[in-house]
């Protein structure tokens, strides 16, 4: 029962958070705007005539198009990175250039429509003077309003969506480590352990205490890390050592294992037991693909500032588990996957490959833009 309410609340926190598109949204601020300015703030325009009403609205229209090519600039500019002076200042000098278009769009389609008013109004509407006040007491602020509206629901999003992130991360660590307090109660695993202990303590005691103190020290890892849900690399692969040894102890001759780490690599953060469970697969499946011994080989280091991890055991890939009778939810890759996804979204690769009598998975973090 606490399983499945577990279950619940973890896929309910994964999803989507749905938003009003951006042509929705700027479409009908628009129409709203258009609407009220138009019949409750300038009711004139509807009094003059239908064809200056129409050619009013025509104008207004214009703008949001305009709108529309100031969002693609908008939206490549990171404005995360930069201080608030240069993002509003980056505002002002587009809302500037964008205010001129508007309001040179307009008044090109105010002429078009109504050929008349050239004699009338052309010298007088392209004039310095009129250009700069109607565009600072009219368009500009518009304009200027649209883009600190953009950047305010921009940054609203955004910010929910970090959150909503963080939320699936600290589930996701909660669920991994439920999934090391399975490894303390499961029967297979202790009656393997406790086996090959009560064995030791009969014929080799020293291996005995030594198993006894490999198993203390990887569950005190799942203790020490309860709080958080990323570690240095080097924690992590510490851990494993102690799994390594404690399954060293059951199989014995049956599995070699080789860590080589780097020292840049060391220190580099990483989801906790992000790594953990490919070695238990390399484990369970090696030991029935693999001619003994068996053979893991863990190798991690920084290549360009990005932290590469391979985990690789002797055997071969099993596409079809029920060929060869080998039992597999692939549970285990789902959540590596998943888990690098909440942590690192769009900036990871990870890649299962078989050569040369091994089966290796490699993990990629690509160092993180500023």
């Amino acid at each position: 029962m606490i399983k499945n309410s577990l279950e619940s609340l973890f896929n309910k926190s994964i999803v989507k958070r749905g938003y009003p598109s951006f042509w929705l949204v700027n479409t009908v601020g628009w129409f709203i705007f258009i609407f009220v300015y138009t019949f409750l703030l300038s009711p004139q325009v509807i009094l003059q005539s239908w064809s200056f009403f129409i050619n009013n609205t025509v104008q207004w229209i214009s703008g949001y198009f305009l709108t529309i090519g100031l969002r693609a600039i908008y939206k490549n500019y990171k404005y995360r990175e930069k201080s608030i002076l240069r993002v509003l200042g980056f505002i002002l000098f587009y809302s500037i250039i964008f205010s001129l278009l508007f309001f040179i769009a307009a008044h090109i389609i105010f002429f078009t429509l109504d050929p008349s008013n050239i004699d009338k109004y052309f010298d007088t509407v392209f004039s310095y003077e009129f250009i700069a006040g109607r565009t600072a007491s009219t368009v500009l602020p518009l304009i200027t309003s649209w883009s600190l509206l953009y950047f305010g629901i921009k940054f609203w999003f955004d910010w929910t969506q970090e959150h909503d992130r963080a939320e699936k991360l600290d589930l996701l660590a909660q669920s991994a480590q439920l999934q090391m307090l399975r490894y303390q109660v499961n029967p297979h695993f202790l009656f393997n352990s406790f086996s090959s202990l009560r064995a030791l303590i009969r014929t080799n005691q020293v291996k005995a205490e030594e198993m006894v103190s490999q198993l203390s020290e990887f569950y005190r890892y799942s203790l020490t890390i309860k709080n958080n849900t990323e570690v240095p690399l080097i924690e992590e692969i510490e851990a494993i050592e102690h799994y390594f040894e404690i399954e060293k102890i059951r199989f014995g001759d049956k599995l070699e294992y080789y860590v080589t780490i780097d020292s840049l690599a060391e220190e580099y953060p990483v989801p906790c037991f992000l790594i953990h469970p490919l070695v238990e697969n390399a484990i369970k499946y090696g030991m029935k693909t693999s001619n003994l011994p068996l053979i893991i080989k863990i190798d991690a280091f920084v290549k360009n500032d990005n932290l590469i991890i391979y985990v690789a055991n002797s055997g071969r890939w099993f596409k079809d588990s029920r060929n060869n009778n080998i039992q597999s939810t692939k549970t285990g890759l789902y959540n590596i996957r998943s888990r690098l996804e909440y942590s690192f979204p769009d900036n990871y690769k990870m890649d299962i490959t078989e050569e040369d009598g091994f089966v290796k998975v490699t993990i990629e973090i690509f160092k993180e833009v500023k």
